[in-house]
């Protein structure tokens, strides 16, 4: 690790020398000379990628970044995926389909420079409530008063597959199956083999896109104590837990410790933290009190825990921590030197 650490350490000068061509303005430059230490110093900035893309390959607490792609034609540095802090591991892209030639530019660069993988996130809830809204401006239609719509199941195993196909289309690294299962206990016989058969489709659609994906990341995200058949878990390389709402550290602990069930890995877990409102009058949204949530949950991230371990965290709308008079991502950066102290943003 000594080795890695000195190449990291080079990344403060790196970053400042970056930042003077590249984020004094918001406005998309013409091409021009850049004067950052990539053409100052071609050898010392090429060590320091060795030394990137060797931490990344290390063991250390991961950090995924959700990336809104949804600006095609990028106007500011922060529309951009290859101005991510270096020492992110994962790019969560929220706009998988809207990939331009651009953008698969710029996920190879990162990907092959600085070692980090670019993945999207596939959400049943989200899935649901799209379906729902189709479903119900087809039956406002007087046209269609007496047409029954397509069912649910058929309608998410299509889209489900659909967006699969995205992995291969644009060479994404892999993909986050964020399922909320449903705690079937309490449910009537016709609810849990609903829930079961839902669960199924999902789930049964994940492992077999796994099975035929080998060299592909499989992230789940979740509940994952309430899932029926646990195997799937094996095969993921991360569990998310969804902590976003929490308010305090004990809030997120608690959500963790529930998931602490037989067939579900206890070192998987990698928690969630929202960033702070693009509205500085938004003073509730990603804060903890008067202090930001990441802070807080990186901390816990970083402390040793009582029968499960974390393996890293996320955060969720991290464009929005781009903008900063000094400094590029100052708290994203802060974040990951918290959750890995070797490492010097």
């Amino acid at each position: 690790m000594k080795h890695i650490i000195k190449y990291i350490a080079y990344s403060t000068l790196c970053a400042v020398a970056l930042l003077v061509s590249s984020c004094d303005t918001d406005v998309e430059p013409v091409k021009i000379n850049q004067s950052g230490i990539e053409h100052q110093n071609p050898e010392l900035y090429k060590n320091y990628l060795v030394g990137i893309r060797a931490y990344k390959a290390s063991n250390h607490k991961v950090m995924m970044a959700w990336f809104d792609n949804s600006q095609t034609v990028p106007f500011t540095q922060a529309q951009h995926i290859n101005a991510v802090p270096d020492s992110v591991d994962y790019v969560v892209l929220t706009n998988p389909g809207m990939v331009t030639e651009q953008m698969m530019q710029e996920i190879a660069e990162v990907r092959s420079r600085k070692g980090t993988k670019v993945v999207f996130q596939i959400s049943f809830d989200a899935l649901k409530m799209a379906y729902e809204t189709q479903k119900k401006a087809f039956m406002a239609k007087p046209e269609n008063a007496n047409k029954k719509f397509r069912d649910f199941n058929g309608f998410l195993v299509d889209t489900v597959n659909t967006q699969l196909h995205f992995i291969d289309k644009y060479n994404y690294d892999g993909v986050i199956m964020d399922f909320n299962a449903k705690l079937t206990y309490y449910l009537t016989d016709a609810e849990k083999a609903e829930a079961i058969a839902l669960e199924n489709d999902f789930l049964g659609i994940s492992k077999d896109w796994k099975e035929r994906h080998k060299d592909k990341e499989l992230i789940m995200m979740g509940r994952p104590q309430h899932v029926t058949d646990k195997s799937l878990f094996a095969q993921a390389r991360y569990l998310v837990i969804p902590t976003q709402d929490e308010k305090s550290v004990s809030g997120v602990d608690y959500l963790v410790r529930r998931a602490l069930v037989e067939g579900v890995p206890t070192d998987k877990f990698v928690v969630l933290a929202n960033n702070k409102s693009i509205d500085e009058t938004d003073t509730k949204t990603g804060y903890w009190g008067k202090s930001l949530a990441m802070y807080g949950i990186a901390k816990y991230v970083a402390s040793d825990h009582t029968g499960y371990t974390c393996a890293g965290m996320g955060l969720l709308s991290a464009n929005v921590d781009y903008y900063n008079a000094s400094f590029t991502y100052p708290n994203l950066r802060k974040v990951i030197s918290i959750i890995n102290p070797t490492v010097k943003e």
